[in-house]
């Protein structure tokens, strides 16, 4: 399935990191160079955190907000702790740019609980 676009005139971030009334925070992002590319995320969150989130990354140039997954259970099994995983970005291959991750709601994608320090796509990671 292809991932699903929206252009935000202006995303509802909800934080630059870390949020403390949704409680998520980003705390590495890196790629897999495995076929298809991945790219390897953890988070932290705590008991207020939201059940479910939808992964997306937005283009640091635009308000272009691309959704990558559109629902990720957000907990382990204790109140607060931390959490990895990964998601495709083949989708990407031909957009290379600047990027932050996002977490955000998945009723409403412009609605941002969590955002990553940004970093570079480059077609040569394909």
């Amino acid at each position: 399935m292809p991932p699903t676009v929206v252009v935000a005139r202006n995303p509802k971030s909800k934080s630059k990191g870390f949020s403390s009334k949704t409680g998520f925070k980003i705390t590495s992002v890196s790629f897999l160079k495995t076929q298809p590319v991945m790219l390897l995320y953890s988070w932290t969150y705590k008991r207020n955190s939201p059940d479910y989130f939808a992964v997306a990354v937005i283009k640091a140039d635009s308000d272009k907000i691309i959704v990558l997954q559109t629902e990720m259970f957000a907990k382990g099994e204790g109140p607060t702790g931390e959490l990895s995983t990964n998601v495709d970005i083949s989708s990407l291959k031909d957009a290379p740019g600047k990027y932050v991750l996002a977490f955000v709601n998945t009723n409403d994608f412009t609605e941002v609980y969590a955002k990553s320090k940004p970093f570079q796509i480059k077609q040569s990671i394909f």
